[in-house]
């Protein structure tokens, strides 16, 4: 944990407390950010009152967790960190800890995660698939990472490309039918361009230690299993196409194979098998020593049927002059994903957003501009005044959005939650930018929009990207709310806001079991 609050927190410490923000709600906020206790009490000489009642929603998480056998003082210690008296919680749960609670992990802070295995955020890690790590071979396999529909679209694009070079001494006497080899140019397809986007998110690695996108397509014809084969080799011996050598391989299937087909690594018993959409990594530790050679694989002859693949190739070389890092995958990105796209659009019961809106009306008069740490809100050049304001929602309306959407949200997500944070109402006003971002990485997991009111000239969407790392621009309109999936997901609004206004309330929760993953960056 941090003993060093930084000089943009110091500044959103300043601004909410004097517009009138809860102090113990701030106080909350900094320790999952990672401060320690005794240096937010220094910064903000204010030390929470240990709260005499547990609210229903609290006694309600308690009661659940007992009945899972969850360790009773890993309970009494998370209650405690949350600001309750030892008293209340000790009658709530009838029991008083038996192990003393300083030597007790509180799993839902960074101090208890630092424990954990570290992920390396600098070599190659690929969230949410099936991996292998064997020796100095690391594979990966993820699946549905293109949609049926793209598989179609690119399955289209390789036969309009492929052509059968000369390769190793290979002399075809005629072109092979529906069969060999073919560059795709991300200048002249927009999905080519965006799918060789998303591979570069998916392995976070630079693009300019890319090479372009490659496409393979072959079927039973016994002249292009050999033609397949002198490619394969090839790899093996033929790394001076570009520079540095060939560190990492992605290969992206487009079709079921009805036999046949499937990739194995020679050093290895591992053999994977062509489906639509599903991604093979491969990558060996160590690239840069030569004595060290790549990963040697072989694809299976195609039995029946046909095989159409994609193939991206990155080396441990940048084409840039000026070289960034190879590997830019940063702490959110290795939060589990708990849903398949990572968001969901609905509508707010009438009565809870009746509610909502009738208090956006009557407390209009105490909006007051609102200063977010981080510079994830921008305004215009022309605008005087601040891209957003506030008007802080009392407890009981804000205790009521956290139960109502709570229910929705364990039910969209499949996780018991524990609430972490309701915003008031933020407007946003004309010009105003909300920069693409993640969200807090030890509370804000899973999130909630809800649209209270918009006086615009035009929508203004919101800009998410799933799982799959494809853009969605998402239109809410008043009595409409979004789940996503905040601390994963980038989104944001990075079009100028073309209106009057735009009000939202945000709602934050996190997995009851949710621990942040430990980090190497250096």
């Amino acid at each position: 944990m941090s003993t060093k609050i930084t000089a943009d927190w110091l500044e959103w410490i300043k601004v909410n407390i004097a517009d009138g923000q809860d102090k113990t709600h701030l106080f909350n906020i900094l320790l999952g950010e990672g401060f320690t206790h005794e240096s937010i009490v220094e910064v903000m000489q204010f030390s929470p009152t240990p709260d005499d009642c547990l609210n229903p929603q609290w006694q309600k998480w308690l009661a659940l967790n007992i009945a899972n056998g969850v360790d009773k003082n890993i309970l009494f210690k998370i209650c405690v960190d949350e600001g309750f008296s030892f008293n209340t919680i000790e009658q709530a749960m009838d029991f008083s800890p038996t192990t003393p609670l300083e030597e007790v992990d509180n799993p839902l802070t960074n101090s208890a995660a630092q424990k954990g295995d570290a992920v390396d955020l600098t070599s190659l890690f690929i969230p949410n698939a099936e991996a292998h790590h064997i020796g100095l071979t690391r594979i990966f396999c993820l699946h549905n990472f293109l949609t049926n529909d793209e598989c179609r679209i690119l399955r289209a694009e390789l036969l309009l490309h492929i052509n059968n070079s000369q390769l190793d001494g290979i002399e075809l006497d005629q072109p092979l039918q529906l069969g060999g080899i073919c560059n795709l140019n991300t200048n002249s397809n927009e999905l080519i361009a965006d799918i060789d986007r998303r591979i570069c998110n998916l392995v976070a690695i630079d693009s300019s230690f890319g090479e372009d996108l490659q496409g393979t397509h072959c079927n039973t014809n016994p002249e292009i299993n050999r033609f397949f084969d002198a490619i394969e080799n090839s790899e093996l011996k033929s790394d001076n196409k570009g520079p540095g050598k060939r560190s990492v391989g992605v290969t992206i299937y487009l079709n079921d194979v009805a036999e046949g087909g499937e990739m194995v690594f020679t050093d290895t018993e591992l053999s994977f098998t062509p489906a639509a959409g599903k991604v093979v990594i491969w990558s060996t530790e160590n690239s840069d020593n030569p004595a060290i050679g790549p990963i040697k694989r072989r694809s299976q002859p195609v039995l029946k049927g046909y095989k159409a693949a994609i193939t991206k190739w990155f080396r441990n070389e940048s084409t840039l002059p000026n070289s960034p890092p190879m590997y830019n995958r940063d702490a959110n990105e290795i939060i589990p994903a708990y849903t398949k796209a990572g968001f969901i659009k609905q509508s707010l019961p009438d009565s809870l957003f009746s509610k909502i809106k009738r208090f956006y009306t009557e407390n209009s008069a105490a909006m007051a501009e609102e200063t977010v740490a981080g510079d994830y809100i921008l305004k215009s050049k022309e605008s005087k005044v601040n891209g957003s304001s506030l008007i802080d929602l009392s407890d009981d309306l804000r205790n009521e959005i956290h139960d109502q959407l709570k229910n929705s949200m364990e039910k969209w997500s499949g996780q018991d939650l524990l609430p972490t944070y309701v915003y008031g109402i933020r407007i946003y006003h004309r010009g105003a930018i909300l920069r693409p971002h993640r969200d807090r990485l030890a509370t804000h997991i899973i999130g909630a929009i809800i649209n209270v009111a918009q006086d615009v000239d035009e929508d203004w969407p919101l800009i998410i990207y799933d799982h799959q790392h494809r853009e969605h621009s998402v239109t809410l309109k008043p009595g409409e709310v979004v789940f996503y999936e905040s601390g994963t997901l980038i989104h944001g609004r990075p079009r100028p806001l073309n209106g009057h206004s735009f009000a939202n309330v945000f709602c934050h929760c996190k997995p009851v079991n949710y621990v942040p993953t430990p980090t190497i960056t250096n």
